[in-house]
């Protein structure tokens, strides 16, 4: 799932349509902090933050 402005997005296909359609001419992306977590489902939760400049 992608959260972007609060709207919940899921699915490869559909968050790759997501970024795809975006308006960025160029952009630059400057991480600040990643932290990870096991999920229950035997899976991991990403979450990334930073800036875009």
């Amino acid at each position: 799932m992608l959260t972007f402005e609060g709207q919940k997005i899921q699915g490869s296909q559909s968050i790759v349509a997501k970024l795809i359609c975006l308006p960025f001419q160029r952009c630059q992306h400057s991480i600040t902090t990643v932290d990870c977590q096991p999920s229950g489902a035997g899976g991991m939760l990403v979450f990334v933050s930073g800036f875009d400049s």
